[in-house]
């Protein structure tokens, strides 16, 4: 009737399924936020279920989790990948498939849309993964190589980067140590350029190597968190540096955390952000009023403020979390959290 305004639509639930089945991830994820029903029925598991047949349908790849698993809920802790529609012919490595990993393996920070999934203890195994090209790299061992001391309990970690150079390549560097008392000497590292896939030593770091940060790369240079284990008493802080590894000229620099306001390893974490190395506790205690991020300036080596935002800006489901940059979008942040909660400050 003229003069009176429709004040809404009332579509069948099953309908509203129909066209979300269709809907990219990506959307999904921010369409859980029109309604605790939307939210309710993006996350149960038959909608889950019916969505995966659909995009197999497509022939297109689908993600899947292999974090640890909630009742109606989805949770991207890890991520694998798989195709849909068979092998890409002229791809010249294996076709990704589902396979399981065992407890102990990470899956490093991407480069360029490249990720490594490898194993962390002495059973060494490296899977190259490109979505790209819906394939994936077994990589050479470097275990054969390695000092026959190691018969004890050994640590890695594994990063990929690019390197800034005339013919760019693509670069994996992996650190590895034994837990003999975690003393410095124990501490090694190798590089794997993808285009000779062979491992071979570089110059370590006079420091240890923390193992819970995954290295992230920014402009040619992969970082991590170090700390020296002398400097350490029993039940002390573990004071860390960034250290820095310029995968063109294959030499370590570190830089010193003096300047912020908590230097143990366990309670900070990294991330890239403004094209920035960014330092930030990943759980604020009950004392703490600000959340800060610290940036790198890489000219003056010195960490200087970029955002301070007081934490009573974040919803009530982010305390007691652990809180992750994202990224940035023109003055605001966007957070997210354990629980992949998204939150712009």
């Amino acid at each position: 009737m003229e003069g009176k305004r429709r004040r809404g639509v009332n579509i069948p639930r099953d309908i509203v399924e129909e066209i979300l089945v269709k809907v990219p991830v990506k959307s999904l994820v921010r369409f859980k936020v029109v309604s605790k029903e939307w939210r309710r029925s993006i996350e149960s598991t038959c909608f889950i279920e019916k969505h995966i047949r659909y995009q197999k349908s497509l022939g297109g790849a689908t993600i899947l989790s292999t974090g640890r698993r909630r009742r109606n809920c989805l949770v991207l802790e890890k991520l694998l990948i798989t195709p849909c529609s068979g092998s890409i012919q002229t791809c010249p490595y294996l076709p990704i498939k589902p396979f399981r990993p065992t407890y102990d393996f990470k899956v490093s920070e991407p480069c360029d849309g490249l990720f490594c999934i490898y194993t962390k203890t002495n059973d060494l195994k490296f899977n190259l993964v490109n979505p790209a090209t819906n394939s994936r790299r077994i990589l050479p061992d470097p275990i054969s190589t390695l000092d026959a001391v190691y018969g004890q309990s050994m640590y890695s970690l594994l990063g990929i980067g690019r390197e800034n150079g005339v013919i760019p390549k693509h670069k994996l560097l992996w650190f590895f140590q034994c837990n003999d008392k975690l003393v410095n000497e124990f501490t090694r590292c190798k590089v794997l350029s993808l285009d000779s896939n062979s491992w071979r030593y570089v110059d370590p770091p006079n420091c240890r190597i923390y193992c819970d940060q995954p290295i992230i790369h920014l402009d040619g240079v992969l970082y991590c968190f170090s700390f020296n284990r002398e400097e350490m008493g029993y039940g002390q802080p573990c004071i860390c540096k960034l250290l820095a590894f310029d995968l063109h000229t294959e030499t370590f620099h570190s830089f010193s955390t003096q300047d912020l306001e908590s230097r143990d390893c366990r309670e900070l974490s990294m991330c890239i952000l403004n094209h920035r190395p960014c330092i930030f506790k990943k759980r604020l205690g009950n004392n703490d009023l600000l959340f800060k991020i610290w940036g790198l300036d890489i000219n003056k080596s010195s960490w200087e403020v970029m955002y301070s935002i007081e934490f009573s800006c974040f919803p009530p489901e982010f305390y007691d979390r652990f809180i992750i940059p994202v990224a940035t979008i023109n003055d605001h942040v966007i957070f997210s959290n354990s629980c992949h909660d998204i939150w712009p400050c």
